[in-house]
Formats: C-alpha cells, structure tokens, sequence
C-alpha cells in the first residue's frame, strides 16, 4: 500500500500550463467538494452567499472537463467537519492552515494528499482554505477597492476559487516554472484582472488527464495500422523481401506504440520519458501528460537511431515483460523505425493519409524525399 502525502499549494494576492510536483491527478469520477463557506450579503453579483459564489467557479470547470473522465460535485453547506488527510475535501474559511499560519499575503491555499504510483500519482483529498483575515467579495472585471474603507483590496471570491479548484485538479503556477512562463491563466501565482478560465488553463487540466488538445496532434491509430500493413506489402511486393524477421510486437502494437512515444518525444519529453510513459500506458496506467507545450511551427523529429532504440526495446518488453509473440515481419526494426517516422513526419505536416503513404512509397522505390504538404 502506498502511503498518502501531502503537499501545498498557495494563492497570494493573488500553451504554458504546469502541474504540481509530483504530477498528480484524480481517478476517473466525481470530485466531491464539502461547500462550507456559509452566508453573505450584499455581494456585488448577487450571489445568494459565499457557496453560491464559489460553486460558480467549478461550475465553469465542469464546463470545461469534457472527456478528462472527471467532474466536480458540489455538497452545499456541507456539516462535515474540515480535516487534513481524512478523504474529504473541505472548502472552508480558516485562521490558519490546519495550524500553520497563513502568509501575509496569502487568499487561500489547496492542501493535497495523494498516492503515490509509477507515473502520475493518485490524487486522494484536496482542501481548500480561504483566509479569514482577507477582505473578500463576489464580482467580475477588473480588480476594486472595497467599499468600506475604499483603499482596502476587496478580493473577487470566484476568480480565487477558480484558481484553487485549478490546484484541485492538478495544475500549478505557470509563472513560477522555470523558465517562467507568460500566457495569460487563471493559473497564474498573482491576482489579474483575469477573471475566467483562459484556454491555458483548460488545456493544462485536459493534458493533465490524458486529453490531447494541445502540442502536435497524430493521425488515427487505424490509419497508421492501414499505412502498416501496406508497408509490409510493399516489402513483399516491390522490394522482394521474405518473411523472415522475427519479433515480439506484432503490426498493431507497433501501429499504436510508436507513434505514440513520437507524440511525447515531439511534446517536449526525453526519449527516455517517452519510453517510460509508453510503458506506463502499456501496463495500464493511462494515457500520461505530454512534456511541455511546442511552439507553433517547431517540430523537431528525434535522429532515426533513437527510434530504433525504442522499437528494439518495445520488442524487449513484448518478449520478456508480457510474453507476447508475434509471426515474421517483411520488415526489419531499422526499416519500421525509418518509415513509420516518415510517414508520421508527413502527417503531421499536413498530408493526409493516403498523400503521406505515397511519398514513403516514393522514396521506397527510388525516387527522392518528397516535400511535405505544408510550409
């Protein structure tokens, strides 16, 4: 059994998202949130009280979660007692953090504990403190002064909810990577002006649970299986080669398995972390984060040995790890290493699936490297 840990995250007054450290995210399901906020009145937008501010902003998460396999559920004037490492997850106001004070500074802070796994720890319990000592109030736009004395900052209660319940999740400050990082977020270490989540934001939480919508997007694995099995073909085929290259992966773990340790390697990961996350989804720990967000325009394709190191490793792991067999390729490693990635060089520069299988022909047969279908 794996022990739970705690760790920290803190808003001061108050494609570039980051994750806490370790990565952490929550099973599939509902996120259960003991709303214990309690009353208000005369908040700026009306909201009926503290809870019914605050669940506006997960709310406008759960909008956004679509396809990460989790949501957020709401226990309005929940009575269970605010605790650290008890499998609830309060949302209260406090003096302190479960006896630690807050800084100076400090709005509200998310206290996790998680499992700790190969690859992306288990989120178990996320609290969410607000300082008792901050002025708060509910609003949008820009940052306002308080009513009562006007120089006092009058805090916006939902803008720093969407923050914390951002920690919830599994997201850090972005600002406060290294190097630093300066998309416009709700994820940001400092309160903006910014009151809603920005596309930063949703696209940290989705990669975060294994929804590819950010870096370099990759063809279906049934057209990369279709492009496979054609290759084989043409090996028999044109070039004349036989059935005589043993191996362990056979045509739709190469189809699925290269390619994706190719999405990690061009997202930002090593060779290494892409093999490693490779070999956690094989195992059955799920799709893993990408590394980091590419530039637009920046695709940087690993040297051909590396891929082959990779496929002769993955054949490893089929053969030794997880007793697998598989009938003769007319292909050797070298030849799946070198136009696999080719054809995926193609189709993530704009060729479709049929265009990107006949400029590998192509080349097969002689006739030089083709462009690719985009500038």
């Amino acid at each position: 059994m794996f022990g739970c840990i705690a760790i920290v995250s803190v808003t001061h007054t108050l494609f570039a998202f980051v994750f806490v450290e370790p990565e952490a995210r929550w099973p599939a399901g509902e996120i259960m949130m003991e709303m214990q906020l309690g009353s208000a009145s005369g908040l700026i937008d009306d909201s009926a009280d503290w809870n019914e501010c605050a669940i506006a902003a997960l709310v406008d998460w759960n909008a956004n979660l679509g396809g990460t396999g989790v949501s957020f559920n709401a226990i309005r004037n929940s009575t269970q007692p605010a605790g650290s490492n008890d499998g609830f997850n309060n949302v209260f106001w406090s003096d302190d953090i479960f006896g630690t004070p807050f800084g100076e500074q400090t709005l509200a802070v998310t206290a996790h504990w998680y499992f700790e796994q190969a690859g992306v720890d288990t989120l178990a319990e996320a609290d969410v403190i607000f300082n008792n000592a901050q002025a708060f109030n509910c609003y949008r736009g820009a940052r306002r002064l308080g009513p009562t004395p006007e120089s006092t900052s009058m805090s916006d209660m939902k803008r720093t909810a969407l923050h914390e319940f951002g920690h919830v999740l599994g997201l850090d400050h972005p600002d406060q990577t290294t190097p630093p990082q300066t998309e416009d977020a709700i994820m940001t270490s400092t309160v903006t002006d910014i009151d809603s989540l920005q596309l930063d934001d949703i696209y940290g939480a989705k990669t975060l649970y294994g929804v590819a919508v950010v870096g370099i997007p990759f063809p279906p694995r049934d057209q990369v299986l279709d492009f496979f099995l054609d290759l084989e073909n043409e090996y028999r085929d044109t070039l004349g080669r036989q059935q005589n290259n043993p191996g362990s992966v056979n045509a739709e773990g190469s189809a699925v398995w290269f390619p994706e340790w190719l999405r990690y390697v061009l997202n930002g990961c090593t060779v290494e972390e892409a093999a490693f996350r490779v070999g956690l989804q094989i195992i059955g720990q799920g799709v893993q984060p990408v590394c980091g967000v590419v530039a637009s325009g920046t695709i940087e394709f690993p040297p051909r040995n590396e891929s082959l190191d990779f496929l002769t490793d993955l054949d490893t792991l089929y053969r030794d790890i997880l007793n697998e067999t598989a009938p003769d390729s007319y292909i050797d490693l070298e030849g799946k290493a070198v136009w696999l990635q080719e054809y995926l060089r193609y189709r993530v520069n704009g060729c479709n699936n049929q265009e990107a299988t006949d400029k590998v022909f192509q080349q097969i047969r002689g006739s030089g490297i083709a462009p690719v279908c985009t500038a």
